[in-house]
């Protein structure tokens, strides 16, 4: 499996034929317990981080060590419709995998968004616990994070077209940062690089090149970082969710002072 997350690829125009590193997106299907749970698309880089994060992200886990083994394998098939994928089967404790036949139950479809394959609305905003009061970091130091985001992204360095998220203590140091083509996958593995690390994930920090979505908030929530900045401006309800769960959520324009959602 390519480490880089891109592969050359040709392209022609007027002056002739070049080569250029494109960003990878592959399949994965997550199985849990040998049960089908989701297929979605990312990019082939920290791929049990991703594993991990989202299992946490959807509440089938609430601590790394809940995953007895994560049995990964690259599938190469010979039909033209199905392209290459990976196959990734979690063994959870009993516990947890309890825990995840409930929220399986639920769970009508397979997708990467977030949302979509719940059977109701209920469903889609699941009530968490409002998060204990932090203070976020200065303009200066949000300003100081996104001048060196650059510094981080080796796949999008190479190819673009890539999000990418970075962690910060509650001082605004660099702890870890991830990327891939789904901005939801990209927090997902940030927060399983914590999680595998065993970083404290509470009163931390978050800066992410996309803009803010309502999914990006509860991911947020659920991992009990304070802040949340992003490069693209929120959405009405990431905003309001913030709020309601007392996240602090940044936007860092282009050419402007950070701005404070609170």
């Amino acid at each position: 499996m390519n480490q880089l997350g891109t592969q050359t690829q040709s392209y022609t125009n007027e002056d002739g034929q070049f080569d250029i590193e494109l960003v990878q997106e592959v399949p994965i299907a997550i199985s849990i317990n040998d049960l089908n749970y989701a297929v979605i698309m990312i990019t082939p880089v920290d791929v049990e981080a991703f594993i991990v994060g989202f299992a946490f992200s959807e509440g089938l886990i609430v601590q790394a060590n809940e995953i007895l083994d994560i049995e990964i394998e690259e599938v190469k098939t010979e039909h033209d419709d199905v392209p290459t994928h990976i196959d990734a089967n979690l063994k959870l404790t009993g516990r947890a995998q309890h825990r995840s036949s409930g929220i399986m139950r639920q769970r009508k479809g397979t997708s990467g968004c977030g949302l979509c394959g719940i059977e109701a609305i209920e469903q889609s905003f699941p009530q968490l616990e409002p998060l204990t009061a932090a203070d976020s970091l200065t303009a200066s130091q949000w300003l100081a994070a996104k001048q060196h985001f650059s510094d981080y992204q080796e796949v999008g360095g190479i190819s673009g077209a890539i999000h990418g998220a970075m962690l910060m203590d509650s001082a605004g140091q660099f702890l870890c940062f991830a990327e891939d083509i789904g901005r939801h996958n990209a927090l997902d593995k940030l927060i399983g690089k914590a999680l595998l690390e065993q970083t404290t994930l509470a009163d931390s920090h978050i800066l992410m090149s996309s803009r803010c979505s309502t999914e990006l908030i509860l991911k947020a929530v659920r991992a009990k970082v304070a802040s949340l900045g992003h490069l693209a401006s929120p959405s009405t309800l990431a905003v309001a969710q913030a709020k309601q769960y007392g996240l602090h959520l940044i936007h860092i324009p282009r050419r402007a002072e950070p701005r404070y959602y609170n």
